[in-house]
């Protein structure tokens, strides 16, 4: 009986290790969905400000 015991020890351990590498693959993903929405907003605000900045430039020449 002392054989099942230790296959179910293993089972358990290889459980444990797959449930781990699950987590680390879903925290990967995770970040890199936070990475590109974060780049995506830098160049929606680097956007915004050039487009202020155009902005800016035409009212600044109208008042001259």
């Amino acid at each position: 009986m002392h054989w099942a015991e230790q296959l179910a020890a293993e089972q358990n351990r290889s459980k444990a290790a797959l449930a781990e590498e699950l987590r680390l693959s879903r925290q990967l993903r995770t970040l890199r969905r936070a990475r590109r929405m974060e780049d995506k907003a830098e160049r929606r605000m680097v956007k915004a400000w050039r487009r202020a900045a155009e902005l800016r430039g035409t009212l600044e020449s109208a008042d001259y």
